[in-house]
């Protein structure tokens, strides 16, 4: 331990010393955003918090999940295949470059254009036959086909000014990003290790209070803490659950976010699978025989809860009648029985090296568990780019088990995270026919009632079909010091401009 703790001081000593004024707060965050500043390249995450204080979409999910309006106001379906956008007026962008429905189309325009064929985002553009001008503050959005979910898309589409985008170029733009958010990209800080963003006064969300943000982008949980605890920031991201008591101690307050992403191994019962796992009882089985309670209250020490669908409280198709699988290792070896594997069964599984810092105990602990069943587990790890391969095509290089998630993040929604477990998922991991009719419906169901009860039905389908391992959600602790007011967390990170601090 003696080499990251060095590593983390020397890192913590190259932050500013001086106490953050009233108007400055400082983050010890995970990372800086992928991809940096190009809006499309890849999906904002909430530990890098700086995306989307800078460019907003038409829509945005905020603080516990709430979605809500952006730079639209409003939006109805007009027909079966349009949708119709009010836009909020007198937005500009930080440039001088006015929002308005010529921005919009000339985005899906882009996303629509073989520019764009390399970009994660230009997929949520798809179904879009096109966008059409109604007038300056108002946009149809056109579909193919009836598109329930499409609003909620457009909180992952963010808005940049029409005539710097194209003067500038993708790799220009992801450098020196332009948006109509709260806060302007001062310096990402590549050379320096401190990103500074700066508040944007004529934004349609100005700042409260907070007008300069400083983020140290530091790796390791160590670091973050050390930083917090020498008081040189005033929030500290991402920290170990068995971090919390020390913070605590040291009089700092705590905030545990629940994230809408569940961990999970997927169980595949398709292509080269073997015959094991196409048999629902030994899925079932395999989810007894964990106990996914001690995960979430010893491993993780309370911090998650154990889970039985992918999904939680406040995500749209989150079912409350769904309990996680009890722990019963006499259930699971009674299922394996009637399987046909009374004798036991072998599996291979693949494990990212990726996510929270308890992974690996988390994977040693299933492993164990299975193994009171009469289940041999082989645990191999795989490199984060091999395994995003192997999730892509398919090809898990012969394992029967890959460990994955249940992501409703983008949009607190289900059917993303369903889709992944569906017979219409390239690289197909999880197959049942009956449900497909059951996605299809959902997603030209524009009745949000209507369409929750659906999206819930498919989660009692799914827990029982077992499509995967069931285990914990996912959380994110934040501490952070008492000059901090009003911690304020939407889907891409904290919303700086709502929150306010102490003198």
């Amino acid at each position: 331990m003696t080499g990251p703790f060095i590593r983390a001081t020397v890192i913590a000593s190259a932050l500013l010393v001086q106490p953050a004024s009233a108007a400055t707060l400082k983050i010890a965050s995970a990372s800086l955003p992928p991809a940096l500043g190009n809006p499309y390249g890849s999906i904002a995450q909430s530990a890098s918090h700086t995306r989307t204080t800078i460019l907003d979409g038409l829509t945005r999910i905020g603080p516990g999940g709430k979605f809500q309006p952006a730079l639209a106001l409003s939006w109805e379906p007009i027909d079966k295949l349009t949708w119709r956008f009010k836009l909020r007026p007198n937005v500009v962008f930080s440039n001088g470059e006015p929002f308005n429905a010529g921005t919009v189309k000339f985005v899906f325009d882009w996303l629509k254009s073989s520019e764009a064929r390399a970009q994660l985002i230009a997929t949520e553009a798809r179904g879009i036959a096109e966008v059409r001008v109604v007038d300056d503050l108002t946009v149809d959005i056109v579909t193919t086909q009836t598109d329930a979910v499409l609003p909620k898309r457009m909180t992952l589409i963010l808005m940049v000014p029409p005539q710097a985008w194209t003067k500038m170029g993708v790799e220009a733009f992801t450098q020196a990003p332009i948006g109509t958010g709260a806060y302007m990209l001062k310096d990402w800080g590549l050379g320096t290790g401190k990103t500074i963003i700066e508040a944007y006064a004529k934004s349609w969300r100005a700042p409260q209070q907070i007008t300069r943000v400083e983020l140290y982008p530091l790796k390791e949980p160590v670091g973050r803490m050390q930083a917090l605890t020498s008081r040189q920031v005033d929030i500290a991201q991402g920290l170990g659950p068995e971090d919390v008591e020390m913070v605590k101690a040291d009089g700092f307050n705590i905030y545990n976010e629940h994230q809408p992403q569940i961990m999970s191994l997927a169980l595949r019962n398709t292509g080269a699978a073997g015959p094991a796992l196409k048999d629902i009882r030994v899925r079932q089985a395999l989810n007894y025989a964990v106990d996914k309670e001690a995960i979430a209250k010893v491993i993780l020490r309370g911090s998650a809860n154990a889970v039985g669908q992918g999904a939680i409280p406040g995500v749209t198709g989150y079912n409350p009648d769904i309990a996680p699988y009890p722990h019963d290792v006499a259930k699971a070896k009674a299922l394996l029985a009637a399987a046909g594997y009374a004798k036991g069964l072998k599996l291979v599984a693949r494990v990212g090296l990726q996510g929270p810092t308890e992974a690996n105990t988390i994977y040693q602990k299933v492993a164990a568990d299975l193994a009171e069943a009469g289940v041999q587990l082989e645990l191999r790890p795989v490199l984060p780019q091999d395994w995003v391969r192997m999730y892509t095509t398919g090809d898990w290089g012969g394992a029967d088990i890959l460990s994955g998630t249940w992501n409703a993040a983008s949009y607190h929604d289900t059917i993303r995270a369903i889709e992944q477990y569906s017979c219409r998922k390239p690289g197909t991991i999880f197959c049942a026919p009956e449900i497909e009719p059951l996605i299809d419906r959902s997603n030209t169901e524009l009745d949000p009632v209507a369409r929750e009860k659906m999206l819930q039905d498919i989660m009692v389908q799914m827990h029982e079909q077992a499509p995967t391992i069931f285990l914990v959600n996912f959380t994110s602790v934040y501490a952070y010091s008492s000059k901090v007011n009003n911690i304020a967390l939407g889907s891409s990170g904290l919303w700086f401009e709502a929150m306010t601090m102490k003198d």
